[in-house]
């Protein structure tokens, strides 16, 4: 097979894994396929160097010839001159499976992932991502953008409710969890309040699409999507806006959240050490050779395990959308079952045929925090990420007052940081304490 058709296998999988939907026991069947795919060498004097596989998060759909992460392929290649460097895309489905098979060495994905997985595949980060900006700066962070038309009435988080919204899926961390905490720390449900929540999987354009073409009031993406379409020419300058844009100042893209650290580069359990130093040398030393999005030391990822730790602790199984792993399991469990009796395994296993789906209602915590009105306001501003002295000249009070009420919240919560405040709040109901 040579090189021009191992990109073409690569892409026509890829668009059928997309067809798949998020999960589901061909998905990952494709996967592992595609990483087979991705692997043969393209030239002959290929064939005795080892393979490096470098799983990456495809949300925004997989070309090989047109990747983003094609050039930081060619950086890492010349590199590791002994070595094969393939890039392989995955899902937020796929990727648990892939790894368990053995079918890859490192990983790049969103802070949110990375957290779930490392819960079940021991893991490190050995760099984390410096994103380009449409200025030529570069950002170690990112958020989540609630995209909007320009011309739509909608400002605020509170006016998701009643709207239709589209978002990637449960499980995506800019692409659904972000929007998800900051609305909720200002009493919005994105799992009750909107009229219609979407999951529509990768890639997160199609989002952006419904939204410009008016299927959707309202989209959730990631950061620094809407300037990457704007330069493409995919979408009109100044025809989409951010909902609830004033949360952050000083970053320059269209954001509706606080800022998460950016994309760690991972190196999986089992990879050879010294493969996996080369490759951290390679990318700390990356700033220098042009790559338009070149790696740095690993920051902190504490504030996204809070976000993490908060959703887990209000979300259950049946937010999953499509496991393929678990779904590989049912499926050959059908397979069993339909020896004596298919009709009933069937019951038990219902496949989900791509497309945007409906979402699914999480369980909730019952235990339930009393809150009064000015806690629940000051609750709210912490949550939106703001200052002692930014919530003091938005409710109208002192510093000193805000501070007394976040005292008072930190106690109630049992919290000993805004962080864990958050993160706890995400957690546990909120009672109005009726005022006299």
């Amino acid at each position: 097979m040579n090189g021009r058709a191992n990109r073409d296998d690569t892409s026509y999988y890829w668009r059928m894994i997309r067809a798949d939907g998020l999960g589901g026991a061909r998905a990952l069947l494709l996967c592992l396929l595609l990483s087979c795919l991705c692997a043969v060498p393209s030239r002959a004097q290929d064939i005795e160097r080892p393979i490096v596989r470098v799983g990456v998060l495809a949300h925004r759909g997989w070309n090989a010839r047109e990747s983003q992460w094609s050039l930081l392929a060619t950086y890492l290649q010349e590199a590791l001159p002994a070595h094969v460097v393939r890039f392989v895309p995955v899902t937020l489905t796929s990727a648990g499976p892939l790894i368990n098979a053995g079918g890859l060495d490192f990983l790049i994905t969103n802070p949110g992932h990375y957290i779930d997985l490392a819960g079940q595949y021991p893991m490190s980060v050995l760099a984390t991502r410096k994103r380009s900006l449409a200025d030529g700066a570069h950002t170690l962070q990112f958020g989540s953008a609630v995209l909007v038309r320009t011309d739509s009435q909608l400002t605020t988080f509170a006016d998701l409710r009643g709207a239709r919204v589209g978002a990637v899926a449960p499980q995506a961390f800019g692409g659904f969890q972000m929007t998800w905490f900051e609305a909720r720390a200002q009493g919005v449900d994105l799992f009750d309040d909107p009229a219609d929540l979407v999951f529509y999987g990768f890639p997160q354009d199609a989002i952006v699409a419904d939204v410009l073409s008016g299927k959707l009031d309202a989209g959730i993406v990631r950061s620094g999507l809407l300037e990457r379409l704007v330069i493409e020419g995919t979408v009109p300058s100044d025809s989409l806006r951010a909902l609830n844009a004033n949360v952050t100042y000083t970053h320059p893209e269209a954001v509706s959240t606080r800022l998460y650290p950016e994309w760690p580069f991972l190196a999986l359990a089992g990879t050879d050490a010294a493969m996996r130093d080369a490759v951290a040398l390679a990318l700390l030393q990356s700033t220098d050779r042009g790559l338009p999005d070149p790696w740095g030391a690993p920051v902190s990822y504490h504030d996204a395990h809070a976000l993490v730790a908060a959703f887990a602790g209000w979300s259950s199984p049946a937010t999953d959308v499509g496991n393929p792993g678990t779904a590989f399991v049912l499926w050959l469990f059908v397979g069993a079952v339909g020896v004596l009796g298919l009709a009933g395994g069937l019951v038990v296993i219902r496949a989900r045929r791509g497309g945007p789906t409906r979402a699914a209602k999480p369980t909730r915590d019952q235990d339930t925090v009393s809150l009064t009105r000015r806690e629940t306001q000051v609750l709210a501003q912490i949550g939106a990420g703001k200052s002692t002295k930014e919530i003091a000249a938005q409710l109208g009070i002192s510093p000193k007052t805000v501070e007394f009420h976040r005292a008072n919240l930190l106690r109630k919560f049992e919290a000993r940081s805004s962080a864990q405040l958050i993160a706890r709040a995400g957690q546990q109901e909120t009672r109005a304490i009726p005022e006299t």
